[in-house]
Order: C-alpha cells, then sequence, then structure tokens
C-alpha cells in the first residue's frame, strides 16, 4: 500500500497524468489534500490504508462536506487509488467497493425569498468603493445565477454588448473557456457601471472584482474572499441560516426566473445547467410547494 513517505509523490504523479479538464483537476488536488490533512491527523505515523480507514474517513466527510463535495471528493480518492494500484503503488484499492453518498434528489440548502433578498441589498452601504463593488457582485449572482468561480473568474473585458444589449461572458464550472454568456438586465448593467466608474479606467484583462484599493491581476478575489463577503451581508440581513449559504443566492435566481414563468429550456440556458434534469429539480420543487397535494387530502 503507498506508505506516507511516498504519499505525496504519488499524489502528484496522478494530478500530472490524469485527463481532465484543468477546473477538474484544481478540485482533485483539493480532494487529495482534504484527506492528506485528515489521515495526518489520526495518528503518528498514520493509519494503514486499509477500507476501515477509508470509510472511517467517509463519515468525517458526511459531516463536515456538503452532500455533493463529498462525492466529488470520494470519486478523486477512487480514481487515485485506481491509478495508484495500475502503476504498482499500491497492491489493492481500499475504496473498491466502499459505497460512497447518494447524490441528493433536491437541494439541500433552501432559496431566499423577495423580502429576504431585499434586504440583503439594503445591508450594503453603496456609498465606498467597497460597498459598490459587493452590491454589483450579489446582484450578479441574484440575477444572472452567477457561481462563485464564475464571479472570481470575470474580467473586465468579458463586457460586451450584443443586439444592443449588455452581456458578459461567462467562464463556466468545469469549462475551459468563455463560452457562455448572460444577459445583464438594466440593474445589474447600473450596479456594475457605478463599481467601474468608481474604480477609473482599467485594462480590458483587468479582473471584474478585486481587493479594494489593487485593481490588477494580483488583486483579483479569491472565491473563498468571495463566500466570506457574502456571507457577512446575509448574517446582517439576518438571512444567514444552517439551510441558507451564498450558493442560495443562484437557487433564487432560478427559482425567481421559473416564478416569472421562464419555460424549462429558458430556465435550463439561463442557469447554465448542462443536464436538463439539474433545471426539473427546481420546476419540481416549485410545483410541489404552489399546488402541494398535501392540501387535498381530507379525513
Amino acid at each position: 500500500m503507498v506508505s506516507w513517505v511516498s504519499w505525496p509523490e504519488a499524489c502528484e504523479r496522478f494530478l500530472q497524468q490524469i485527463d481532465v479538464s484543468p477546473s477538474t483537476a484544481r478540485t482533485y488536488r483539493e480532494a487529495l489534500k482534504t484527506f492528506t490533512r485528515w489521515w495526518r491527523e489520526q495518528g503518528s505515523p498514520p493509519p494503514p490504508l486499509t477500507p476501515e480507514t477509508l470509510k472511517a474517513y467517509r463519515e468525517w466527510l458526511r459531516t463536515h462536506r456538503a452532500a455533493n463535495t463529498v462525492l466529488t471528493y470520494w470519486v478523486a480518492l477512487r480514481r487515485f487509488f485506481q491509478f495508484a494500484v495500475a502503476e504498482g503503488l499500491a497492491e489493492r484499492n481500499p475504496v473498491e467497493g466502499i459505497k460512497g453518498l447518494r447524490r441528493p434528489r433536491g437541494h439541500l440548502k433552501r432559496d431566499l425569498t423577495r423580502t429576504e433578498l431585499r434586504r440583503l441589498f439594503e445591508v450594503i452601504d453603496r456609498s465606498t468603493e467597497l460597498g459598490l463593488r459587493d452590491y454589483a457582485m450579489i446582484t450578479l449572482m441574484v440575477r444572472n445565477g452567477l457561481r462563485i468561480i464564475e464571479i472570481h473568474r470575470a474580467n473586465v473585458g468579458d463586457l460586451d454588448t450584443r443586439q444592443g444589449r449588455k452581456i458578459l461572458h461567462i467562464w463556466g464550472k468545469g469549462r475551459d473557456e468563455r463560452d457562455e454568456f448572460v444577459v445583464l438586465a438594466e440593474p445589474t448593467e447600473r450596479a456594475l457601471l457605478e463599481y467601474l466608474s468608481r474604480r477609473g479606467e482599467v485594462p480590458p484583462e483587468a479582473p471584474l472584482f478585486t481587493k479594494v484599493g489593487t485593481h490588477t491581476e494580483e488583486g483579483r478575489l479569491s472565491t473563498r474572499h468571495i463566500r466570506r463577503r457574502v456571507t457577512h451581508y446575509m448574517k446582517r440581513a439576518g438571512v444567514k441560516t444552517d439551510r441558507t449559504s451564498p450558493h442560495s443566492l443562484r437557487h433564487s435566481f432560478v427559482t425567481l426566473a421559473i416564478e416569472g414563468g421562464a419555460s424549462l429550456l429558458e430556465a435550463q440556458t439561463a442557469a447554465r445547467h448542462r443536464s436538463i434534469q439539474t433545471t426539473m429539480i427546481y420546476f419540481h420543487e416549485h410545483g410541489r410547494l404552489e399546488n402541494p397535494v398535501e392540501d387535498r387530502i381530507e379525513i
């Protein structure tokens, strides 16, 4: 079995040889880092990599990570051990035969109501560059359903005009280039223009969202920083709970689109869901709440 001494080298060889997108490679790297930290904390030296050890790690993941993250991290670990066996670094795959988690059928996090969203926007002080930046950032997440990774990757030059409408080219989740776009409604366009006007003249290759006072590539907001800022405002607005997170803003976008009359295909296109099954979850949940069969039970 892979020893603790050879583990870092084995992980690096795996990440260099696996044929996946750069985004997936980054996720796999984080998955292996997470397991490495956990394994190291189990003792000195760490326990043998047996199915029992991996089951213990799976249980730790269940309580420390979201279900979808657990699934991704488990796949990364399974593929790593398959690679290790194929390369002669391990005699067997300790993950083989261990059940992971089922992908949740619905959403573990809920969306925000219109009242909650209004409260969220109201607590942002737009008299400062920081406030203008965060307002524009959160507006994009609510009105266009941008993911945190898409906010992080956006550049000033990604703003464009087509057929008289302002759009933002998107480098989406799991993508290698900016091959999608969102249409900016007037409130979103205004929020972005106010923020960019405060920043002054910046080149097209500059990050769309940067640390205040640092408008270069080095000042690009990290995904962690973005998550912290959104969480900060959610707490101030009193809408942060165990069932809400920054990703709830994206959920809110899709739900509001459906409530506004968007068709299944329109919602899928706007949310940039690869699978229409993902979009159908929103329609299912919306329908269940709009016309619940429970209300028809008479006793």
